[in-house]
């Protein structure tokens, strides 16, 4: 099987296309890479920055490049040993009529090869709804946009279509029949006549003679003699007046709407009622029925033929929670991959949560490595000190676990109240509900919107009855947790608990539809997460907001160092470690920046408190108080805290504009005082406003930068820290685009900005050619603004990697003991494979132990304490950081011998 040693992200779009990777491999490749990770590579919506909206999974986005670049790249990879790592998206695509799928379902309907393709229900109840798609693309309601005439007939060289600002959207094959034979006798030129006749004729023969899911070809064949046909004076001409006598009368246009296999529909509908299943609450991203043999076959055809070439050694499955059956899935994937891919999957781990051992997987995509290193560097003494001055700034401050539940009912009654009808409706029609039922619908309704906002995870993975132990174990805690919120609708609670107990004892059919019911509810189990959570609450709750990350719990601060060695013993070792991703809320820098705060919360809360008070006068009033929030106001004063950049220019970095890009997205977010639906432009500006103001003031920047700077400082070896833990640890390293500098990036599109190759590549020239280490080890240490320091510490852990990679594939992990004054503030373990030995040495909570003009914890300040060395061959150690060579003669080695010159360290036995 193939294996990454190293991974790299890249982010592909039409502005860093294959060919600027393949300029980049010089770079890659010295950096001490092996993989290169790329997003999403399929064709994709137009201008798409993510690739992740694609509409076309059987060709290569042509705004990134060919098939004919992407071979001469994979030959390039191929002749420097480094794999290409895919990532894909089985979910959803974009519900855009640029999309051929979508597009053929609109011209054929149930006739189209890709009718059952996506997740729709066809045969809604909705009374102008039955056997059409609803596309909510309208601004308003669909009476309102035809009074407007927004909505208009027109052709192009595609055919007949309905025109709606950018959206253009074919008729129905049967509408040009309805369209051209009405108006034939206008057209007054014979030979046009006889030019569009045989296309009629053959378009008359068509239409009866469809049969269902096989007319895709024949219509193609058939419409594709439309362009010669319009090119045609006399026929362009009578075509631009048959569609101005549609758009003149709002009837004919309404009833020619009528027979489309499309209903149009407010962009808004969707919060109450759909008929499809969507991304999250994503209306342009369309779901697929993965679970069908056809679908996957049809979708992962151009990615098999890849791998079969050997271009592609691995794939990232994308949200993997969303899919029907995730097992069954995954099985599919290895079955049509081979089992020499490597592949890695999405997927949101919560608590103690592990991966199902049947996934025929190599791990995660490392969002749970990310929150266990966040916590490692988090105090844990702090806890009740930081809620006390959350609490001095939020006098109604939420409890956590209160403020999630709310926020995901919210979601669910007003964002996503569509879905959960049509899964009360879903289980009215599975005639599932026991005999002995004592609610009503509705009373049941409002209980199985309280179960899936109860679970404690993003779903359970069964298929089968009867469920296994785990799901059984997590279903009792939510209707624990649900009855809890609702006692008033015990019946209701008592039907479903009979519904969802897991157990066959049922005829079959009914046993079936139990099972489906289940599954069903656990493709919405996710979204409700991901949305109530991770782009709700996690821009509410700002304790310490470098906690908000995705499967994090932020009420819940620091880890032991204990409990981080435990965590790390049982990791699978092919996994992969991710510190910053596309979807990170903040940059892997700005988190450890900010998690120092947690070591120092009575001077933090001083000085921010000082602040509050300063900046009273640039707040805003208004009826409903003072603008912005003292929520609002603190998560500023963290996020200028996390991501103020002191190496660039603020003015040089565009930092005014991000920022203030950003908190428009994280209040929006918050859904607290505005929102994406309904937006609350006097509170932006406000806030936008005070932003401004308080960067203006000379008395807070001095203060500011006074204390933010030597907490940046400080922070580098927390830094430092997570990029060596990320490289030893078992599993396999990721780094994202970029982030071999300091990342101080927000949360998206920030952390897409273009990546300045050119400076990091000179950078890295600048290490290869390094000759004395330590006289390099004091200049970087003596500059702790310069990202250069971080990027050493990267490529000399990535360079022991490669020279050593059966020891990091293969080892297992093995706590060491610490000693002395400070034991409890270093991590230190040992990684062994045959005669070759790695330690790792990591300080954390260093606030305590340092100097006020000492910002690493280097040198004599360790005292006595000292790593216990396990009884091994030799007695001398090198340190790759600085090249020294350290003796252990007395079975232990001091800290303050190992991290005499530089805050983290390596060292191997071998001396090489």
């Amino acid at each position: 099987m193939y294996v990454p040693q190293a991974t790299y992200r890249l982010q592909l779009h039409a502005d860093f296309t294959l060919s600027n990777a393949l300029d980049q491999l010089d770079y890659l490749q010295t950096l001490g890479i092996s993989t290169v990770y790329a997003s999403p590579f399929f064709e994709a919506r137009v201008g798409s920055t993510h690739g992740y909206d694609v509409i076309d999974p059987t060709r290569i986005n042509p705004e990134i490049g060919s098939i004919e670049e992407f071979e001469k790249l994979s030959k390039e990879l191929a002749s420097r040993e480094i794999g290409w790592l895919q990532d894909i998206v089985p979910n959803h695509m974009a519900f855009s009529t640029a999309n051929p799928w979508i597009k053929d379902i609109l011209e054929l309907g149930p006739h189209s090869r890709y009718f059952r393709h996506f997740d729709v229900d066809w045969w809604n109840t909705h009374p102008d709804g039955y056997g059409k798609l609803m596309m909510p693309i309208l601004g308003g309601p669909l009476v309102d946009v035809l009074a407007q005439h927004q909505l208009r007939l027109a052709f192009d060289e595609q055919g007949l279509a309905f025109r709606y600002y950018d959206h253009r959207i074919p008729l129905k094959a049967g509408s040009y029949q309805t369209v051209l034979g009405t108006h034939l006798h206008q057209l007054s030129s014979p030979d046009a006549s006889a030019r569009i006749a045989p296309f009629l004729s053959q378009l008359e023969e068509f239409l009866p003679s469809m049969k269902e899911q096989q007319e895709s070809e024949r219509w193609q064949a058939l419409i594709s003699q439309w362009p010669d046909l319009i090119a045609e004076h006399d026929i362009g001409q009578w075509l631009q007046q048959t569609c101005q006598h549609y758009n003149q009368d709002i009837n004919r246009l309404e009833d020619l709407l009528a027979e489309q296999y499309f209903r149009l529909a407010f962009w808004k509908d969707t919060e109450q009622q759909i008929s499809y299943r969507r991304f999250f609450t994503v209306n342009d991203l369309i779901c697929l029925n993965m679970q069908e043999s056809q679908v996957f076959e049809d979708y992962h055809q151009f990615l098999k033929e890849l791998i079969q070439k050997n271009h592609i050694h691995g794939v990232r499955v994308d949200h993997v929670d969303g899919l029907f059956d995730p097992n069954q899935y995954l099985q599919q994937l290895r079955s049509a991959l081979g089992p020499n891919t490597y592949i890695t999957v999405e997927k949101i781990l919560e608590g103690h949560e592990q991966l199902p051992e049947a996934w025929p997987i190599q791990g995660s995509s490392g969002y749970d490595f990310l929150v266990q290193v966040n916590r490692l560097f988090t105090s844990t003494q702090s806890d009740a000190a930081l809620t006390t001055l959350y609490q001095e700034w939020m006098s109604d401050a939420h409890d956590y676990a209160n403020l999630v539940y709310q926020n995901k009912m919210f979601i669910l009654q007003e964002r996503m109240q569509g879905e959960l009808h049509n899964l009360s409706a879903l289980l009215e029609s599975l005639e599932i509900i026991p005999e002995s039922n004592a609610a009503s619908p509705a009373e049941i309704q409002e209980a199985l919107a309280h179960i899936l906002v109860s679970f404690p995870v993003y779903r359970v993975y069964d298929s089968t009855l009867p469920l296994s132990e785990e799901a059984l174990k997590i279903l009792s805690e939510v209707f624990e947790r649900a009855e809890s919120k609702a006692s008033h609708l015990s019946a209701a609670f008592d039907t479903l608990r009979i519904i969802f107990n897991g157990v066959p004892d049922k005829d079959e059919q009914t046993n079936k539809n139990t099972i489906y019911f289940i599954q069903r509810c656990q493709q919405f189990t996710g979204p409700l997460a991901a949305k109530g959570i991770e782009d709700t609450t996690f821009y509410q709750y700002n304790r310490l907001i470098s906690r908000n990350e995705v499967g994090d719990t932020p009420d819940q601060l620091g880890t032991t160092a204990s409990e981080f060695h435990q965590w790390m013993q049982t990791r699978p070792l092919l996994t992969m470690n991710a510190t910053a991703t596309h979807d990170t809320k903040r940059g892997e820098d700005a988190r450890m920046r900010i998690n120092l705060l947690s070591e120092m919360v009575d001077t933090w809360g001083k000085i921010c408190m000082n602040w509050r008070y300063e900046h009273e006068k640039y707040k805003t009033s208004h009826a409903a108080g003072a603008y912005p929030t003292t929520n609002d106001e603190y998560f500023l004063y963290q996020t200028l805290i996390g991501t103020y950049t002191f190496h660039i220019s603020p003015i040089e970095d565009q930092y005014d504009s991000r920022l203030k890009d950003y908190l428009l997205k994280a209040v929006r977010e918050a859904k607290a005082q505005t929102s994406w639906s309904a937006p609350n432009e006097a509170y932006e500006k406000a806030f936008e406003k005070f932003t401004v103001d308080v960067l203006s003031d000379e008395d807070f920047l001095t203060s500011f930068r006074a204390f933010a700077q030597p907490i940046a400082h400080r922070a580098v070896t927390y830094s430092l820290g997570q990029t060596v833990l990320k490289i030893t640890t078992p599993g396999i390293p990721d780094i994202y685009q970029g982030t071999e500098y300091w990342d101080l990036s927000m949360v998206d599109p920030d952390n897409r900005r273009p990546v300045d190759y050119a400076a990091r590549k000179y950078q890295l020239d600048q290490f290869s050619a390094l000759e004395q280490p330590l006289k390099t080890i004091r200049a970087l240490t003596s500059h702790l603004d310069d990202p250069a320091i971080k990027m050493f510490t990267l490529h000399r852990a990535l360079q022991l990697r490669q020279q050593w990679p059966a020891l990091f594939a293969e080892s297992m992990y093995q706590p060491l003991v610490t000693t002395g004054t400070y034991a409890n503030h270093v991590l230190a373990f040992l990684r062994r494979h045959q005669d070759r030995f790695v330690i790792v040495v990591i300080p954390r909570e260093i606030v305590g132990l340092l100097p006020e003009d000492q910002s690493l914890p280097i040198g004599k300040l360790w005292k006595d304490t000292a790593i216990a060395i396990p009884d091994l061959p030799g007695d001398l150690w090198k340190n790759q950081f600085t090249n020294e060579i350290l003796s252990t003669s007395s079975a232990s080695l001091s800290l303050s011998a190992i991290l005499q010159h530089f805050p983290v360290a390596i060292l191997t036995n071998q001396l090489a």
